[in-house]
C-alpha cells in the first residue's frame, strides 16, 4: 500500500522524503501514520525496481536531500497496483479502499464505477448483518453496546449514501463520454478522418476480487 501511495504522490511532482511524508499525511488523513522508518525503505525498494529515481538534490539548512521522481516503469507499476483488486480486502478494508479513492483520477470511469459498486455491495451486506435479529451478539442487553451497533450502522449507511452519489456521477461521466464519441463518429463519416482510436474504446476489465 505504501509503495502505491508514494508512486501516486510522485505523479503530482518530484519530492524529497520529508515532503513525501507530509504530502501523504495530508492526502490520506490521520488514519495513515507514516514514519521515516517505513518511508525510506519503501523508497529504496522502489528505486531498486527502477520505479523512481533521484532527480536532483536540494540543500535544506545543513544537509542535502534527494528529490525523487517517478519513472516510466513507475507509472506502469502504479497503474498495476491501482487496479489490482484480486484480494477482497482491497475493497472491504476501509483504509485500502480510501487509498484507491485518493487516486481515482488516474482510473478509467468504468473501473471507478466497478469499485464503487463493489464497495457499496460490501457495506450493504454489513449493514444487513448488523441489523439481523438472529445474531446472538446483537441481543446484548448492554445499552452501550447496542448504541455502538447502531452507530456503526449509521456510519456505514452514510458511506452508502455518499457512494450512491459518486456512482451517479460516474454514470453521468460515462454517458457524456459515449455521447461525445458518437458525435466524433458522425463527424468522421463522409470522407473525414475519424479521430477515434479503437484502443480508446476498450474498457478496463477489473481483476476479480
Amino acid at each position: 500500500m505504501l509503495e502505491m501511495a508514494i508512486l501516486g504522490a510522485l505523479k503530482e511532482r518530484p519530492m524529497h522524503g520529508y515532503e513525501l511524508k507530509k504530502r501523504l499525511s495530508d492526502l490520506l488523513g490521520h488514519f495513515w501514520k507514516i514514519s521515516f522508518g517505513s518511508l525510506y525503505p519503501a523508497l529504496k525498494r522502489l528505486e531498486t525496481k527502477s520505479a523512481i529515481e533521484k532527480a536532483y538534490t536540494v540543500k535544506e539548512k545543513t544537509r542535502n536531500r534527494y528529490v525523487y521522481r517517478i519513472t516510466p516503469a513507475g507509472e506502469e507499476l502504479f497503474q498495476k497496483l491501482l487496479i489490482d483488486t484480486r484480494k477482497a480486502s482491497e475493497i472491504n478494508d476501509a483504509d485500502k479502499f480510501s487509498l484507491r479513492l485518493a487516486f481515482f483520477q488516474y482510473m478509467e470511469p468504468e473501473m471507478r464505477l466497478w469499485l464503487l459498486e463493489k464497495r457499496r455491495s460490501y457495506l450493504i451486506d454489513k449493514i444487513t448483518d448488523l441489523a439481523s435479529p438472529v445474531k446472538p451478539r446483537y441481543k446484548d442487553s448492554d445499552s452501550y453496546r447496542q448504541g455502538l451497533y447502531r452507530h456503526r450502522q449509521e456510519l456505514m449507511q452514510s458511506d452508502v449514501n455518499w457512494i450512491n452519489e459518486m456512482i451517479e456521477q460516474e454514470k453521468e461521466s460515462i454517458e457524456e463520454r459515449e455521447e461525445g464519441r458518437q458525435v466524433k463518429r458522425k463527424r468522421g463519416k463522409g470522407g473525414d478522418r475519424s479521430v477515434i482510436d479503437d484502443k480508446s474504446l476498450e474498457k478496463i476489465t477489473p481483476m476479480q476480487a
